[in-house]
């Protein structure tokens, strides 16, 4: 049912293989269990589930009834899917996208049609959804931040998207994973940008992995109208029952130290986009030019498919981007600056080096 998904597969013979890894598109990890700001304390209670869900919907604002606990971005967007869709249904997917927003539907039997986010700085445009919906379409796919490009779409735009889903009776799916950066959460530990406030027809995706650093807890969700959430309900039920109870203990963990954790990843990222953007820029390639985030997008006219120069500047200079080819732009990469502040210019210098020779 499932095809192999090339980026991750790529991602994985690559990961921790290299001095300069610019590549890894979230902050690094932190041990839940270890961490001195988050400690270990937790009650134990037989309704986890229950109090993960109100976490959850305390940290999106939103109520109860419209979240459920997924585990991670990827679970939760095939909630969705199997959510919102049949075998022989149509869903919209933007391009150039993240692969798994494809393989996902794919392996349900859904089939994909594609809108575009045009070069260089892959704006989201409302027209182009308008004009590739059908009367099949029963969702809109799009992530938020853009991912390979950073580009963060605007309210109204997000708006307008949903707008034009909703004319042909469909929802948008937002999967918005890093959405949270750069502000994260307010004083209240709250993130209040989902794109779940923005219309009635609206699906967010999204997990604590990428902006906090806590990928191995797998600590994602739904946000979605109540009888999407029912049947995702049932849909987790038929497959996976409950979650364990050790998932829910690092969750509730997790939610009680998020301001702290969201500190921690200012200090990691602040300061790193302008470096990359100088040196982007300085180099004389497009660049995405995000102003949120921690990745962002270049490319460079009349090189085609980078892939090959990429895999070499990994091996021979051990510097790691991510080949655009995996998202549908071959020409460019995916550049990102979670690295240590010397790492992060020495592999710039590295890759300069190798992809001018």
């Amino acid at each position: 049912m499932f095809a192999p998904v090339a980026y991750l597969r790529w991602a994985r013979r690559f990961h921790g293989t290299v001095r300069y890894d610019l590549a890894t598109s979230g902050v690094p990890s932190i041990d839940l269990a270890e961490s001195d700001p988050i400690g270990t304390e937790i009650a134990c209670a037989a309704n986890s589930c229950e109090l993960v869900r109100n976490a959850i919907a305390t940290y999106n604002a939103v109520p109860v009834e419209e979240t459920i606990a997924a585990l991670g971005t990827t679970h939760a967007l095939w909630l969705a899917y199997s959510s919102l869709t049949n075998p022989g249904d149509e869903i919209l997917v933007e391009e150039p996208g993240y692969e798994p927003l494809v393989a996902i539907a794919e392996g349900i039997g859904v089939r994909v049609r594609r809108f575009t986010r045009p070069a260089a700085h892959f704006l989201l445009d409302p027209a182009c959804i308008a004009r590739a919906m059908s009367a099949r379409t029963r969702a809109v796919v799009l992530t938020n931040l853009h991912n390979p490009s950073g580009t963060r779409a605007t309210d109204h735009e997000l708006r307008e998207a949903a707008r034009a889903a909703d004319i042909h009776g469909a929802l948008l799916v937002v999967d918005e994973v890093y959405a949270p950066f750069d502000e994260l959460v307010d004083d209240r530990g709250v993130f209040t940008r989902s794109a779940r406030h923005l219309a009635p027809n609206v699906v967010a995706v999204s997990s604590l992995t990428k902006c906090y650093g806590l990928g191995p807890e797998r600590i994602g969700w739904l946000l979605a109208p109540r009888e999407i959430v029912k049947r995702a309900e049932d849909v987790l039920t038929a497959t996976s029952g409950t979650f364990p109870l050790s998932h829910a203990r690092h969750a509730l963990r997790a939610f009680r130290e998020i301001k702290a954790l969201a500190k921690r990843s200012r200090a990691i990222v602040g300061g790193k986009r302008d470096t990359v953007a100088r040196w982007a820029q300085g180099q004389g390639w497009d660049w995405s030019a995000p102003t949120d985030g921690l990745f962002g997008f270049v490319s460079i006219a009349g090189r085609g498919d980078l892939t090959a120069a990429i895999e070499d500047a990994a091996r021979v200079r051990g510097v790691l981007v991510t080949p655009g080819a995996f998202f549908g732009a071959p020409g460019g990469f995916r550049i990102a600056w979670s690295a240590s502040d010397d790492d992060l210019r020495e592999g710039l210098q590295q890759l300069e080096h190798s992809l001018r020779s």
